[in-house]
């Protein structure tokens, strides 16, 4: 059953004030006056200054089928808050933190494992509905209340330090525990376009900055020129060689680096070599390098080479690091002059091979084969999974049916396995485990149209793990095309919601471009 949330209003005065008197509430949860104040005050509208947290907290009730149950608030944390030194050295460097209070007031819930799925269900409620860039959540129960922080841990927080509440608060002088719920942040990489050019060369400056700390010594060309301002190569060559490839690094909505590949291998027999890698600082540490680095090794399979300087410590350490990770330890190191740099030619080298790393680790263990009536129920299965969490996202459009819905689609696969305008494939593990499909759809395009051929319209298709669409989905894809193109089919259409993000990021990664865009309200 899907739990539904909104923010408190004077309608749930009464309820919330019942249950701050109910004893498992009073024992715990923050029954002052000018708790109770804020409280009403929120659902005023804040038109009055508050005393509690500077009327900062955002109240919210959770429902289900209509019967308030829970109540939850929300407070952004921030630095220029005093939050005390536990709180402060783990706030998000990449996007926002939230500080939680949640407690579940009506008993008849007690003991049904709501309070772990409230939780959870909240989070990505929030997440997606209300602050995309929300990727840490802070929670501090009672370290008396035991049975609050084994919610927590199910709801997959992380105890991380106890400490003494201070200030003027509910709980003060008494020992909490901190758990804390950190999600990756949304890294895209994104296709550099001449436009971008000035950009990257700009960011540049900045990465000759970051390298002169290592390299500094050996070399001049790294001392600071007399304007102030570090020069860089001109990279305009990565825009202008179409065996080049430059992309932008964003997390969220800000841009945060660049990545510039090229073939220009020591040894002949390698694909691609790492040109320049560039996150900025304000996002080192994150663990988002890695992230990339790894995306873009899956996104050019092949044969690779990374070259760096000696006395670039840290950047050895980093490139050592996520290479023996991505590869299982399978790659060469060795050190090198190259031609390339004539003020320091000698570097080290990493080689590896990403294409065996993608085929040994993954494509071996699944195959991709036409779907069978007796894929069915497993594939119904996963559209449910990515329905549901479709409609979390737009609730109007993706509005579930229920069993009914469920029921309707098993019978509308079925009868697509016979028709021929239709192409199905399933992705089978070894174990013979459903790990995704797709289905796709052969028609003409409209008549004021001409693509040169038929459309294959993707709808349906998805993945059970959410990570593997360079693995599992470029398959699918794959296949699927083969198919059509046999077809007569010049063109292919794929369907994604707006808000998934990792469909849309491999959809782009593969080449496909955003062709139309569907705003959906309801009419009251």
């Amino acid at each position: 059953m899907k739990i539904n949330f909104k923010k408190v209003t004077s309608a749930h005065l009464d309820t919330i004030f019942s249950w701050l008197t109910e004893p498992h509430v009073m024992e715990f949860w923050d029954n002052t006056q000018a708790h109770k104040d804020d409280i009403v005050n929120f659902t005023e509208g804040r038109k009055t200054p508050s005393s509690y947290a500077d009327g900062q907290y955002v109240y919210w009730i959770a429902s289900l089928e209509h019967e308030p149950f829970a109540m939850l608030m929300t407070i952004q944390e921030t630095h220029k808050e005093d939050i005390g030194p536990e709180k402060l050295k783990r706030l998000s460097k990449t996007g926002n933190t939230y500080g939680l209070d949640y407690m579940i007031g009506n008993p008849k819930f007690f003991g049904k494992g709501y309070g772990s799925q409230t939780l959870r269900d909240f989070i990505d409620y929030f997440r997606e509905s209300i602050d995309p860039k929300a990727d840490t959540f802070l929670i501090d129960p009672d370290s008396a209340n035991a049975r609050a922080k084994h919610v927590y841990m199910k709801a997959r927080f992380k105890h991380v330090c106890d400490f003494i509440m201070e200030g003027n608060v509910s709980g003060a002088g008494k020992l909490h525990h901190l758990l804390l719920k950190k999600f990756d942040p949304k890294v895209s990489i994104i296709k550099a376009t001449i436009d971008d050019h000035l950009r990257i060369q700009n960011m540049a400056r900045f990465y000759v900055y970051d390298l002169s700390r290592d390299c500094g010594s050996i070399s001049s060309d790294w001392a600071i020129p007399e304007d102030g301002l570090y020069e860089s190569f001109d990279f305009k060559n990565y825009f202008e060689d179409r065996s080049r490839k430059a992309y932008l690094v964003k997390v969220y909505d800000e841009i945060a680096g660049f990545v510039l590949l090229n073939k220009a291998t020591e040894s002949p027999s390698n694909n691609w070599n790492m040109g320049e890698f560039f996150i900025i600082a304000k996002f080192q540490g994150q663990g988002i390098a890695y992230q990339i680095a790894k995306e873009i090794w899956s996104m050019h399979p092949g044969k690779w080479e990374v070259s760096v300087i000696p006395n670039n410590k840290s950047a050895l350490k980093f490139w050592e690091k996520a290479i023996s990770e991505f590869t299982s330890k399978i790659f060469n190191k060795k050190i090198k002059d190259v031609t390339y740099d004539e003020h320091c030619p000698r570097r080290v080298i990493f080689e590896f091979d990403t294409q065996s790393k993608i085929h040994s680790n993954i494509v071996q263990n699944f195959t991709i084969r036409s779907s069978q009536p007796s894929d069915i129920s497993a594939i119904v299965s996963l559209s449910k999974a990515k329905r549901l969490s479709y409609e979390k996202a737009q609730p109007q459009f993706w509005r579930h049916k229920g069993e009914a819905g469920d029921k309707i689609q098993e019978k509308w696969f079925k009868e697509l396995l016979e028709d021929k305008n239709y192409v199905m494939f399933t992705a089978k593990s070894e174990t013979q485990e459903i790990l995704g499909f797709i289905i796709g759809r052969l028609m003409p395009a409209p008549e004021v149209y001409n693509p040169g051929g038929l459309t294959l319209m993707i709808d349906d298709f998805c993945l059970a793990d959410q990570a593997e669409w360079h693995s599992i989905g470029s398959k699918l894809v794959q296949e699927i095309k083969a198919i059509a193109k046999t077809k007569g089919t010049a063109q292919v259409l794929v369907v994604c919601g707006a808000h998934d993000e990792p469909k849309r990021r491999f959809l782009r990664n593969i080449g496909l471009t955003v062709a139309s865009e569907w705003y959906v309200e309801s009419i009251i």
